[in-house]
């Protein structure tokens, strides 16, 4: 009986504490941007869907027990401070948009919700650089640049719901990557609020060498050492021209050995997306999409050289429609998500099993990892859906479908892994776009080896409470 007593009164001190940290949240950020019972249900998971090869999702039990929206970093870093204070665990929330489960609270938790830090701060057009609030979404960030000639060089498929400071904390990857890199690289500077509450400003407008780059700590560290709540970003002019490409190939041999043409000859498309898809009639022929933007002459000749390098490896021009069409609706899953969302969906559920790796290679091992990962596939007896590479000739896609019931997500949770394994013993990485999250964080460890020891040794530094987005990047 006494430790039953015993229990119950240590859960009535709990829940005690937890809604004296509540009255004192209310207190710095208002308490009409604190939500709690119901209102807390959109906090609960992202996009990592109950149809992902991910065999702990049914394990999960998300616990945010209130979020709150503050309004600038001082309320941020207080609102930090109070949860250090409780021993509480904190989750950074953007757009939601994230696949890897990175915004799922694991632990009781407090939200932090920036989508209400979404001031555009100042834009230097002649340094080419936008100052911006973490929860600015990169859509809004667009269309004001788009007034001064300029735009934002990441592009992702979520744009109109991702938000500035999740796109940093995955260091996620666009449909302009070839060209302008990930959003990592085009930050310049950045202001975090540490772990026990502290604002932390690093980064530099240009080129600096006085010792390690600071700011790129933050970079992909997915909330786990900090939440950041304003960036300074490098952006780029409005391009004078736009060319967009459509070709078909024998094979997919020769669809990689045109790709790595391109990449070898610099010619540096915005767009480079190519790749095979898979149906109950068989194997596509391979397509490659190419788009090239900057200045009409250079543009004129990337171009014009890409179709001959094209043609010279047996690629055929489709209509130029098709190229076009694919660009214009690049965003239409992303669209459709951010709907759902804004009109209260519930925790993701999908009828089919689906997943997919985005791995990093050598160019010379593309090949025979496609041969390989077909093997993983046919072993495991899931589907190919398409195989191909995005950006670089290094950046390798694979989707993968599965049935949804019976063993089926355990088959496709298997042959993904399979294939993430296979890239970490080539010496290459297990995601080149998403983030870790919850989905990756059981294979760190035989990603980083050694170095994660060291990544834990930076997390205990800064976060010797562990209260910081818990259970991400393995940490």
């Amino acid at each position: 009986m006494s430790g039953r007593h015993d229990s119950i009164g240590l859960e009535m001190r709990i829940e005690a504490g937890t809604e004296r940290l509540i009255r004192e949240i209310e207190a710095v950020a208002g308490a009409s941007n604190v939500r709690m019972g119901p209102a807390v249900e959109p906090y609960r998971w992202d996009a990592l869907g109950s149809g992902r090869g991910y065999a702990d999702f049914d394990r999960l039990s998300p616990s945010p027990f209130c979020a709150v929206r503050p309004g600038n970093t001082d309320e941020v870093a207080s609102i930090v401070r109070l949860a250090a204070a409780h021993r509480t665990s904190i989750v950074p929330f953007g757009g939601g948009s994230g696949l890897m489960g990175g915004a799922v609270a694991v632990k009781p938790s407090v939200v932090v919700d920036l989508t209400r830090m979404d001031r555009i701060i100042r834009i230097d057009g002649e340094g080419l650089t936008a100052h911006v609030e973490a929860g600015t979404v990169l859509q809004s960030v667009n269309e004001a640049l788009h007034e001064h000639g300029l735009m934002l060089g990441h592009d992702p498929w979520t744009v109109g719901i991702a938000t500035v400071g999740g796109a940093i904390a995955t260091d996620s990857l666009g449909y302009r990557g070839a060209r302008y890199g990930s959003m990592g690289q085009q930050v310049l500077a950045l202001t975090a609020v540490l772990p026990d509450g502290r604002v932390f400003s690093a980064g530099s407008a240009a080129k600096a060498s006085v010792g390690p780059d600071l700011h790129r700590l933050l970079i992909g560290s997915e909330g786990t050492l900090g939440i950041v709540t304003e960036a300074t970003l490098r952006v780029f002019p409005l391009p004078e021209r736009q060319v967009f490409q459509a070709l078909s190939f024998p094979s997919f041999e020769s669809g990689f050995a045109a790709v790595l043409d391109i990449d070898r000859l610099m010619l540096e498309p915005a767009l480079l997306d190519f790749g095979e898809s898979y149906s109950q009639e068989g194997v596509e022929p391979p397509k490659l999409y190419l788009g090239f933007e900057g200045f009409a002459e250079g543009v004129a000749a990337c171009s014009a050289r890409a179709r001959v390098v094209c043609a010279e490896r047996g690629g055929q021009a489709l209509p130029p429609e098709e190229a076009e069409q694919f660009w214009e609706h690049r965003h239409d899953i992303g669209d459709r998500y951010a709907e759902r969302r804004r009109t209260g969906m519930s925790r993701p559920q999908a009828p089919m099993g689906f997943d997919f790796v985005h791995v990093t290679l050598l160019a010379s091992q593309v090949l025979g990892y496609r041969e390989r990962s077909l093997d993983i596939i046919r072993r495991n007896r899931v589907e190919p859906i398409e195989i191909g590479v995005w950006c670089r000739p290094q950046l390798v896609s694979v989707v993968v479908a599965s049935e949804a019931n019976g063993d089926g997500r355990e088959r496709l949770s298997k042959s993904v892994d399979e294939m993430l394994m296979l890239a970490q013993d080539l010496c290459g990485s297990m995601e080149y776009c998403h983030g870790v999250g919850l989905r990756l964080a059981h294979l760190m460890e035989r990603e980083h080896g050694a170095g994660l020891e060291v990544l834990r040794a930076i997390k205990r530094a800064l976060d010797p409470q562990g209260i910081m987005n818990p259970g991400k990047l393995g940490l």
